[in-house]
């Protein structure tokens, strides 16, 4: 079966939701784990006036929900996709992205969590600190990895955006190759546009006989489609 740079891209951006979906669901596992561990630690010293609040599992929770319903919303738009519909889910995993940075930086990286337990247990070195500090690490590093994720779809989206979401059908190959024949050759014969090339089954996309249904990487099938596009625009403008 043969198939195209646009297809390539949306099992491509599937594949990454898929697996920030899976993430997901283990960082709000593992951020339920560590409440219920902070409860069981905070409990064993005398209560404050002040309690500390263990906001880096509360970051790590709500993290983990937006990545989860992020990756359900771009797995339906990868389905009935347009480029408006990608365009709003490009502004959107952005505006999620700076969120996620702003918060992160504030809460992981300018708040030293030992320090706070230490003064808050009046001891220092004790157990309880040491599991945070490890916490606050792995916690630190699965959500960069988030972060890398988003935006790797981000770019897989803006890829597919520049490249058109819409499927050239055999009539706009018929029509192309018509504006493109000169007064001087013989027409084609009907038929011909239709049968010159394979055809993609997932989205209708005529590929070009001229080499494109031999296995190739994901990069050439994007510049060969980025150049058809702009080849297309020129002809006919």
């Amino acid at each position: 079966m043969a198939r195209c740079a646009r297809c390539c891209l949306r099992n491509s951006i599937r594949i990454v939701n898929l697996v920030m979906l899976l993430c997901g669901a283990g960082m709000i596992i593992y951020s339920l784990w560590l409440q219920k561990k902070w409860d069981e630690s905070i409990a064993e010293f005398p209560r404050s006036s002040s309690p500390l609040k263990p906001w880096f599992i509360y970051t790590f929770l709500g993290v983990g929900i937006i990545v989860c319903l992020s990756t359900i919303g771009g797995y339906i738009i990868t389905n009935c996709i347009s480029n408006s519909t990608l365009c709003l889910y490009i502004v959107a995993i952005c505006c999620l992205l700076f969120l996620e940075v702003a918060v992160i930086v504030a809460i992981f990286f300018k708040i030293d969590w030992g320090k706070q337990i230490s003064t808050y247990t009046g001891q220092k070195n004790t157990d309880f600190e040491i599991l945070v500090s490890i916490h606050v690490k792995i916690s630190r590093a699965i959500m960069l990895l988030i972060l890398v994720a988003q935006i790797i779809v981000v770019i897989l989206a803006a890829i597919l955006l520049a490249a058109g979401t819409e499927p050239r059908t055999h009539l706009q190959e018929a029509d192309t190759s018509v504006l493109n024949q000169s007064f001087l050759m013989p027409a084609e014969p009907p038929g011909f546009a239709e049968t010159s090339g394979q055809v993609c089954r997932r989205c209708g996309t005529v590929l070009s006989p001229r080499g494109e249904n031999a296995p190739r990487g994901c990069f050439s099938r994007i510049k060969s489609l980025l150049r058809r596009r702009f080849q297309r625009t020129n002809t006919v403008y």
